[in-house]
């Protein structure tokens, strides 16, 4: 980690979304529990009937819904036929960028994101800080997995043969706040998973805090970390700001891989 200070980073500009696409598309998420009616879709999602009815006309004339017995609209086949469409992977940076660059510019820090390659954290994405002066990294990059917000959060949660295997082998110590002791650590490790996310007070470099939250992919497991670094002396608000805006976006990156 290291502090960058340059003035020429700006901030991009905010996406603009288009109401009618977000109805659409709300009206898809509540057909995908079972077929509803017009009444009972304008009543789930807090908006009038009217408009309920003209999203699902457009919708039956694409075959995105199909009209069932009884008034009620279901999902249809063009759907399906999209489905087939998704690769069975997914690229995890692509998706994960759109959120990682929106909780940066929102929370004003460097938010990064990483992955376990074998007993080593790896940066694979970085999204900057808008302000000049900010905590960052490099994509690239690996850490131990005893030391750091991103590192811990990513041991709490991966198989427990990982877990046994760091906790037997040797635990180097980078800063006075480093967890060289198995059993602290064990409990750190413990706490992250209980908690859903993890902090860092200095364990890799000095100075330097973090938070981490999981994200999850298809199947349930934590596919990465998402992190935030930010200096020490943050006052205790910011820190609990920055927490939630690490969890947000972790959870936003997990709803797009369908976690």
């Amino acid at each position: 980690m290291e502090i960058r200070a340059s003035g020429d980073d700006a901030a991009p500009a905010m996406a603009h979304r288009i109401p009618a696409i977000d109805r659409a598309v709300d009206v898809m998420e509540a057909l995908a529990g079972g077929p509803s009616g017009i009444r009972d879709l304008a009543l789930r999602l807090g908006i009038p009937r009217s408009t309920v009815y003209r999203v699902l006309n457009s919708l039956e004339a694409r075959g995105v819904v199909v009209r069932g017995d009884g008034n009620t609209y279901r999902l249809g086949p063009l759907l399906l036929r999209l489905a087939r469409a998704v690769p069975s992977g997914f690229d995890l940076v692509a998706l994960a960028r759109g959120p990682m660059e929106e909780a940066a510019r929102a929370l004003r820090c460097t938010v990064k994101l990483s992955v376990l390659e074998g007993m080593e954290a790896l940066v694979v994405a970085i999204a900057e800080s808008p302000e000049s002066y900010a905590v960052t990294t490099q994509v690239g990059r690996r850490f131990p997995l005893h030391a750091g917000a991103a590192s811990k959060l990513l041991t709490a949660f991966a198989p427990d043969d990982l877990r046994s295997r760091l906790l037997a082998g040797p635990l180097p110590q980078r800063t006075p706040a480093t967890l060289t002791n198995r059993a602290a650590l064990r409990r750190a490790l413990d706490d992250a998973r209980t908690a859903g996310c993890a902090t860092d007070a200095g364990e890799y470099a000095p100075g330097i805090r973090a938070v981490a939250a999981p994200v999850f992919g298809p199947d349930g497991a934590c596919v990465a970390a998402l992190s935030i670094p930010y200096l020490d002396g943050t006052e205790a608000m910011r820190e609990i700001a920055l927490r939630d805006g690490a969890l947000r976006c972790a959870q936003a990156i997990s709803t797009r891989l369908g976690g």
